[in-house]
């Protein structure tokens, strides 16, 4: 035949530089082995003859007409003997044609350069359709193994080429209706793997659809051995959720192996008879293979079938994969992908939140950021078309608030500088895990676009947040001053003697006057993420921190943060009654419900009864869980606040909140000192110690503010919650609903809905009964509390467990407990488990010990002598008060609660944030 000059680029192409995926080129099969490459797997090397190879090749030989005159007559119900005697014609036609010289060169070049002379490798195809989603061709089309021999090649590539329309595979297009006009089949040329083990994975059950279980189907020897021997192999059925598996062994007394004796092929030998009754896999193998799996799948975002080898080395290679068309499209192939994470929110929103809770604070969200991305300067079109990403910051899993993390990194995305901004908002969100975001809308600028749309855009962000910042000041003193003119005429109203119109006007007014006008808090609450940042890194880089905990001691001490103010008044009035005898044997001898009982009520504790009424006037929204409008106040129920100051008196060190102020002054102090030496030997053109004070006054500057703007929110919550009990109470006296607490089940919009005429349900008794029942189910014991970080797919709240997939089976004991230290001092001592505001809450300086912990936690502090936090940041208010109050305190420690049990002795370093189980 005449040669041919060929572009090797075109007719030899090598997996190393595929760049572009094209299956009409390469083929179904050869385009998922290259995804898969590219996808970072352990793929044998390997190359493809692409199509056009055997189109040209066809071409040459006039095959094409011939192929669809001798098939133009055959039907779905044409005979198996009609069909097999017109595929026997064309095969031995494609058998006995030549392919070009030119070709063979190309091939034989790429060839020795990937595969050494002497190394086995398998010839394979890759059709146009094959590996389809909707119908699979797979097994259909020949392969060859333990092929050594180039010469053999041409003849493995024909015999590729002619098994595109052999009896089965002309079977099963008549039978599904595929047509047989003109199609190609590209053939994958792939390096041999010696292998030990072998198997199938599928990452949905095939037989029941289910997602969470992932199958291993594996056997000795060659892969096969399951494929086509249909030998007996072990199965693994592994759990997603639990990272656990069961396994069925069975006996393997056959494997397929290398023929040794023609020196390529396969041949059927006995597998040693002490392994046949031996798992094939071991535990470590079992879940190596489920964590590369469970990658795959996710990578292409739909269940997969598998295949895989174990080297003599124990190393894992994957072979191919291919979409498993028998399961439903749910799971990564339902799409709608959402990231869930209650990181940073569960300190404010733990457990099971109210109906009418997450209506207002999703409510709250969506006002507050859409008024943000305003003062920072995006396009009201901008604006407009992201409603559904305000809308949706929040979600609501089993009654528990999560943040929707994609929709917060939209948000970041309407700011210029996604990348930088993406790492600041993790940093103060503090997730528990990184987040794979890659949005597909976004496609890459150009370079007009680059720099000269999105540079300016970032140019006046940066402008404007250096204007907002350098006003911070005047903007918390405005709007300190509109908080306090507002709050103080809500705060004189008797929300009870007002009807619910007048109180859904009321609620409107709040909203208007301060959700509107919430940006001063969120700008501030970035100028901390900058500053406090920055400081951290100055810390580690120029002062030999490295712990991390140097600024945390830098900016303790500051003062002035209002939200200690309350726990210091509860000090002073301990105080009173510990130098007065009677005051001091009444508190003594009498439990919490009786104080509150006595105390208002009997004129000889007219002196502490005063005080505490002031206290609870000021700061009887304080509650644990304050920020959950059903928790009821510290004006409700009072006898939390005669439990704080019976702590108090039974403390035998003297309590003094000067001496406190003292010892948070000896921090910082101390800190100081030692960032001033630190940087004193420090020799650089950079004024250092000039740009570090700079920083660290903007910080301290930026964590009192933002400390002070929290109680002022914790302030409107407050009388919210008051508003709402007074709707509840007048909905209850009217008989629209059974008890004035009721009014938790319903959103806010539905309360307003019914006094306005527009509620689609008017009976609002069934709808809060529906609702009790299933809330009460999400607070029973033996619930499945959803994972602090998980992913839904297609219908949120449809055929989703609310799990992390876990590909780690350890066995589930804790080693070592290490959180973050964030308020110095090593403390000694036993500890006291507090999970919520109905536990003993009697202390005498014991460690705490808790899941989280709110702004409401604070009175508890002067009576431990450190605090241990299962989630939190150094961010969190309860990290910041620690600080200044001069507690040990360590934050954000995995697993505590499971390690620890009550009474327990440990010994915590709040510097290094270490702690040792005695």
């Amino acid at each position: 035949m005449e040669n041919i000059i060929m572009d090797d680029k075109n007719y030899v192409i090598d997996s190393r530089t595929l760049e572009t995926t094209v299956p009409e080129l390469i083929g179904g099969k050869a385009t998922n082995l290259a995804k898969l490459s590219a996808s970072g797997q352990n793929v044998p090397v390997w190359y493809v003859i692409p199509t056009l190879c055997m189109e040209y090749v066809f071409e040459q030989n006039k095959l094409f007409g011939k192929i669809e005159e001798s098939f133009e007559k055959l039907a779905p119900d044409s005979s198996p003997g009609i069909i097999k005697n017109q595929v026997s014609v064309i095969q031995d036609k494609i058998r006995r044609i030549q392919i070009p010289d030119d070709i063979i060169e190309l091939i034989r070049k790429k060839h020795l350069e990937l595969i050494p002379e002497d190394q086995y490798f398998s010839v394979r195809s890759s059709a146009v359709d094959e590996d389809r989603s909707s119908a699979s061709f797979a097994g259909l089309y020949d392969s060859f193994l333990f092929v050594k021999n180039f010469d053999e090649l041409q003849e493995k590539i024909k015999a590729v080429w002619a098994s595109l329309i052999n009896t089965r595979a002309i079977s099963f297009r008549l039978q599904n209706n595929i047509s047989l006009s003109r199609t190609s089949i590209a053939v994958i040329v792939q390096k041999m793997i010696f292998a030990q083990k072998s198997g199938i994975v599928f990452t949905a059950n095939p037989n029941n659809g289910n997602m969470q279980e992932l199958v291993i189907s594996s056997l000795y020897g060659a892969g096969e051995g399951v494929v086509t021997a249909g030998f007996d192999a072990d199965l693994f059925i592994y759990s997603k959720q639990q990272g656990k598996y069961t396994g069925h062994v069975t006996l393997k007394k056959e494997q397929m192996v290398l023929d040794e004796e023609k020196k390529s092929g396969l041949k059927k030998i006995t597998v040693e008879k002490r392994l046949q009754d031996k798992p094939s896999l071991t535990k470590s193998q079992v879940n190596e293979l489920a964590s590369i799996s469970i990658d795959i799948e996710n990578f292409y975002e739909r269940p997969q079938d598998i295949e895989f080898s174990i080297d003599k080395d124990g190393k894992i290679f994957i072979l191919q994969t291919r979409p498993i068309t028998t399961v439903e499209e749910y799971g990564p192939a339902a799409g709608n992908r959402i990231i869930w994470d209650n990181s940073n929110i569960i300190e404010s929103y733990s457990g099971p939140t109210s109906p009418m809770t997450f209506s207002f604070i999703r409510h709250a969200y969506t006002i507050v950021y859409h008024c943000f991305s305003n003062v920072m300067g995006i396009s009201p079109k901008k604006i407009q078309e992201s409603r559904h990403v305000f809308e949706n910051m929040l979600g609501l899993i089993k009654g528990r608030v999560y943040y929707n993390i994609i929709n917060w990194y939209k948000l970041v995305q309407l700011f210029p500088g996604f990348n930088y901004n993406k790492a600041f908002m993790e940093s103060m969100m503090g997730l528990s895990e990184k987040v794979d975001f890659d949005d597909k809308n976004r496609g890459r600028f150009s370079f007009t676009q680059k720099y000269f749309v999105e540079l300016p855009k970032l140019i006046r962000l940066l402008c404007r947040s250096i204007y907002n910042f350098s006003r911070i000041d005047k903007l918390v003193a405005k709007f300190r001053d509109h908080f306090e003119r507002h709050y103080s005429q809500w705060h004189e109203m008797d929300f009870n003697s007002m009807p619910p119109d007048k109180l859904m006007q009321v609620y409107r007014e709040m909203e208007t006057t301060f959700l509107w006008n919430w940006e001063t808090p969120i700008i501030n609450d970035f100028y901390v993420m900058i500053f406090y940042g920055s400081l951290k890194r100055r810390c580690m880089r120029w002062c030999n921190d490295k712990n991390g905990s140097l600024q945390n001691d830098l900016i303790c001490g500051e003062g002035n943060i209002e939200s200690t103010r309350p726990t210091k008044l509860l000090i002073e009035i301990a105080l009173i009654i510990k130098n007065n005898e009677t005051y001091l044997e009444t508190f003594t001898a009498k439990t919490p419900d009786e104080l509150a009982a006595l105390i208002p009520n009997d004129a000889q504790y007219d002196e502490i009864a005063r005080k505490i009424y002031y206290y609870l006037d000021k700061y009887g929204f304080r509650c644990i869980n304050e920020l959950k409008l059903e928790e009821p106040s510290l004006k409700e129920t009072p006898q939390f606040v005669y439990q704080i100051i019976q702590n108090y008196l039974k403390m035998n060190n003297a309590l003094n909140p000067a001496l406190m102020e003292q010892r948070e002054r000896n921090i910082r102090k101390n800190a100081e000192k030692k960032a001033d030496e630190e940087l004193s030997k420090k020799i650089s053109c950079i004024p250092k110690k000039r740009l570090f004070r700079w920083i660290l006054r903007n910080a301290r500057r930026g964590v009192r503010n933002r400390e002070n703007m929290r109680f002022a929110r914790t302030k409107i919550y407050g009388l919210l919650r008051e508003l709402i009990n007074a709707v509840g109470k007048r909905f209850e006296q009217e008989g629209i609903i059974e008890m004035q607490h009721d009014i938790y089940f319903l959103t806010i919009d539905e309360v307003w809905d019914y006094i306005k005429g527009t509620s689609v349900t008017t009976y609002l008794k069934g709808l809060i009964n529906i609702r009790k029942k299933e809330f009460a189910q999400y607070n029973m014991p033996d619930t499945q509390v959803p994972d602090d970080h998980f992913e839904t797919y297609g219908i949120a709240y449809h055929r989703n467990l609310f799990k992390k997939w876990k590909t780690d089976t350890g066995s589930g004991k804790i080693n070592g407990l290490k959180g973050i230290g964030c308020s110095p001092g090593k403390v000694t001592e036993k500890i006291r488990i507090v999970k919520s505001p109905r536990d003993d809450l009697s202390l005498n300086g014991e460690i705490l010990v808790a899941g989280r912990t709110d702004p409401g936690w604070v009175p508890l502090y002067p009576s431990v002598s450190g605090i241990l936090i299962e989630r939190g940041s150094i961010l969190s208010h309860s990290a910041i008060v620690a600080r200044e109050m001069g507690i040990p305190t360590i934050v954000g420690i995995p697993n505590l609660l499971k390690a620890l049990q009550d009474g327990q002795t440990v010994t915590m370093d709040g510097n290094t944030g270490e702690l040792i189980i005695h």
